[in-house]
């Protein structure tokens, strides 16, 4: 009878010895290969852009927008004739941001729900869209 507790308690201290070591495995590789999101400004930014419905971005770099349309599954966007016009405008003092009125165009039509922009002195002077929301 010893020897069956024994086994009993033994192997359920091992069962949750697993299940930790498990769920830790799963945890670190999640953290490790999750990717990074975008942080976006307050609504007050969007409104002086003229998109007051929307979101959108700090001030990105251009390998950040890249790395950000790779993440939502873009294939090659550094390739995609939009984003080459757009980048062979960029002069100082240009921002590229992420503008995003998804919520918004599910209540009303707002033409462009996600995409880049290219801002310069407060406007929207170019659009990079990366083909899923058109």
């Amino acid at each position: 009878m010893r020897s069956i507790k024994h086994r009993l308690h033994k192997d359920s201290f091992g069962s949750r010895e697993f299940v930790t070591a498990i769920t830790i495995a799963f945890v670190v590789a999640g953290c490790t290969s999750a990717p990074a999101t975008v942080r976006m400004e307050p609504k007050s930014i969007a409104k002086q852009l003229g998109l007051p419905d929307c979101r959108t971005s700090v001030p990105l770099s251009q390998s950040e927008v890249i790395e950000d349309a790779k993440r939502i599954g873009a294939p090659n966007p550094e390739k995609y004739p939009e984003w080459i016009e757009m980048t062979s405008n960029i002069r100082p003092g240009d921002q590229l941001r992420l503008v995003n009125c998804l919520r918004a165009s599910r209540s009303e039509n707002v033409g462009d729900p996600y995409y880049y922009a290219l801002i310069r002195n407060g406007k929207i002077i170019s659009k990079f869209h990366i083909g899923f929301f058109n």
